[in-house]
């Protein structure tokens, strides 16, 4: 099976997946795993911060990856596969958060129009930022401190 995911979810650190990364960097931070491989064919080179649309963006990475082919791209899967794990393609983002996309789902969503296939982003166990805290905090749950009426005092 093939996932898309954050290089930051904490689930990759299981060691259960076969990682590959298709952003154009590395993270420079320690995520607690080795990044298995790369697919240079799904890396968006020259097309990140040149549309002002996520829709031009849309269409120019859907022809690059018209372009490489489907049977190209199955093949490349495939071969990770292969190792005996479930794949994962790796950027950065954060999905969860409001107006973030990432060109691993326009990947996914590419991938659906071509074959029927889903390509589903990995679950996150780490807390949704779009969610509120659940539970009250223990500032909120105390009694507010009582104000006093300060009395003005004259010395003389």
């Amino acid at each position: 099976m093939v996932y898309t995911s954050r290089y930051s979810n904490p689930e990759l650190k299981s060691g259960r997946y076969t990682t590959v990364r298709i952003s154009l960097g590395s993270p420079k931070w320690p995520i607690g795993y080795n990044i298995d491989a790369e697919m240079k064919d799904l890396m968006p080179f020259g097309l990140l911060n040149k549309f002002e649309q996520y829709e031009d963006f849309e269409k120019a990475y859907f022809d690059r990856l018209n372009q490489k082919g489907v049977q190209r791209i199955r093949s490349q899967l495939q071969r990770f596969e292969s190792l005996g794990k479930d794949v994962v393609l790796l950027c950065y983002e954060d999905i969860r958060k409001p107006d973030f996309w990432c060109h691993r789902r326009t990947f996914a969503d590419w991938w659906m129009k071509q074959t029927g296939e889903e390509i589903q982003e990995l679950f996150d166990p780490t807390p949704d930022p779009t969610k509120a805290r659940q539970g009250s905090s223990k500032r909120c749950s105390q009694t507010p401190p009582t104000t006093f009426q300060m009395e003005q005092l004259a010395l003389f």
